[in-house]
């Protein structure tokens, strides 16, 4: 009997790549299945109009990072299509920015095909079969994927072209609808036939040129024929007696998550839940703000700046700033897979919370990658024309004797440090099991503010509120990210904060 083991963002997605190994596929055409099919699935937590990383775990390689994220477009222009929006998380309200000026150069297609090229070993005729039949054929969205549709009604109703896909009899399309994407079809079976020439060189480049002359965007043919798929060396740290590999510069979530634990490495973090843990896990949380104002935003696109995490002097110096305050007291999807073979894959994709404009003729949603205030920490349109945009996606995997034991990413924006660390530590210290692993409750700190989960939001209540702001959710939220993870044990575990999915697959 041969296992696999995936958790995906959805159940539907999933079954895309379950289907993928149960024909022989490897992890890596299960991987491309899942991107494949998650648009339809998960509509709005990602897109082939936004952008991504996959971190590979070949067995018997060094892991690496596939880099397909958005660029900043160098095009300027006077008054671009660019307008707020307010999403109600019901305990907190976040703001973004859309329409067709926050769309950023996209990668996915791009980075899909350069792993098909890299790692898969089926036809990608085959690869796309999942998603093409949910496209033409249509599926039924799961309450929860359409619960997240109305959370961001005012986007995905801004336009006429995301109406006739989303609406339907008047309202947001509900689990009762069949929902289908004809164009989408249409533009996989080009795409197995043509590669992502289609997508950066021919007629679609002429669609996202034309319609961003039209409604006042940045991106035109020269930008998407520019645009390369970059292949990077992890950041690699030892915590306790494990290799980890993250997401290097210039993504910044790797390096904070990185930092976070290499603070907490030599701390007794007592029981789970416990006082002591948790003023420790917001301490590290507030030093790696610190270290992160100081030492990384103004650097992410420095050569090497990942060897900060090896400056000893420095990270004392840090440490010491964290005692001293202890003695005080992100719309995204993410799937991991693991092969019959022990080959990981870990990827993380977002389309923010989308532009609204969907590129004519093909079914796909332009990103808001310019309108994500996390992601423009200096102020919208600062960035230097051309680079990549700096991401807190931190798709990572933890090894011991160069074999997988965790293989986990998580949606979330600014919360995917947060959420990837505290897991790292579940799973690692306190020997959860990988789904209460996840499961358990969060904290996050962020403008000085704690934000918590229950029940840890109540022994500590009276101390915190005498050193930050509290806001405390009534239950575990999707605010919080959304893990995706997977063991080198074949065990699984998926957010339930988003509806997400995991399956050990025996065939």
């Amino acid at each position: 009997m041969n296992l696999g083991v995936i958790s995906a963002g959805d159940k539907q997605t999933l079954k895309a790549g379950e289907w993928i190994l149960k024909i022989g596929g490897n992890a890596y055409d299960a991987m491309l299945a899942c991107m494949l099919a998650a648009p339809i699935c998960e509509p709005i937590f990602t897109s082939l109009g936004g952008g991504g990383f996959m971190l590979s775990a070949k067995q018997g390689d060094k892991p690496k990072i596939y880099d397909f994220f958005v660029n900043v477009p160098s095009s300027k222009i006077a008054n671009p299509e660019f307008f707020p929006i307010e999403v109600d998380f019901k305990t907190t309200i976040q703001e973004f920015h859309i329409g067709c000026g926050a769309a950023a150069v996209p990668g996915m297609v791009k980075g899909i095909w350069k792993i098909y090229e890299d790692l898969a070993s089926l036809p990608f005729e085959t690869i796309v079969q999942p998603a093409l039949k949910y496209a033409t054929k249509g599926i039924h969205l799961s309450p929860i994927q359409a619960d997240f549709i109305k959370l961001l009604k005012p986007i995905f109703t801004s336009t006429k072209s995301s109406k006739n896909l989303y609406v339907k009899d008047g309202n947001l399309i509900e689990p009762s609808h069949l929902f289908t994407n004809y164009e989408y079809g249409d533009f996989l079976k080009e795409f197995a036939k043509k590669g992502s020439d289609l997508f950066y060189n021919g007629e679609i480049a002429n669609n996202i040129e034309n319609m961003c002359i039209k409604h006042n965007g940045l991106l035109d043919k020269s930008e998407l024929e520019n645009y390369q798929v970059k292949i990077r060396e992890p950041i690699n740290l030892k915590y306790k007696d494990y290799d980890i590999f993250t997401n290097p510069p210039p993504s910044s979530g790797g390096i904070l998550t990185a930092f976070s634990l290499l603070l907490l490495n030599d701390e007794d973090l007592g029981e789970f839940g416990s006082k002591d843990y948790l003023k420790k896990l917001i301490e590290s949380q507030e030093i790696t703000t610190l270290f992160r104002s100081k030492h990384i935003n103004e650097f992410l696109h420095k050569n090497g700046l990942e060897n900060i995490l090896k400056d000893d002097v420095l990270l004392q110096t840090f440490k010491k700033d964290f005692h001293s305050r202890l003695n005080l007291w992100g719309n995204t999807t993410h799937i991991s897979i693991i092969d019959k073979y022990g080959n990981g894959a870990s990827t993380t994709t977002t389309n923010g919370e989308a532009c609204g404009h969907l590129i004519p003729e093909c079914g796909i949603m332009l990103n808001n990658m310019l309108g994500e205030e996390d992601l423009n920490p200096h102020g919208f349109f600062k960035w230097k024309s051309g680079i990549r945009l700096p991401s807190m996606m931190a798709p990572t995997v933890v090894q011991k004797d160069k074999k997988i034991s965790l293989l986990l990413g998580s949606a979330g924006s600014n919360r995917i440090r947060s959420a990837i660390m505290q897991v790292i530590i579940n799973h690692l210290n306190f020997k959860m099991p990988i789904q209460e692993a996840i499961s358990a409750p969060r904290v996050h700190f962020e403008k000085n503010t704690i934000f918590t989960e229950p029940p840890l939001n109540i022994e500590l209540n009276n101390e915190l509120k005498k050193l930050y702001e509290v806001k405390k959710f009534d239950n575990l939220n999707l605010f919080f990210g959304g893990v995706q993870a997977v063991t080198g044990d074949y065990e699984a575990g998926a957010d339930p904060r988003r509806g997400a999915y995991s399956k050990v697959i025996k065939f």
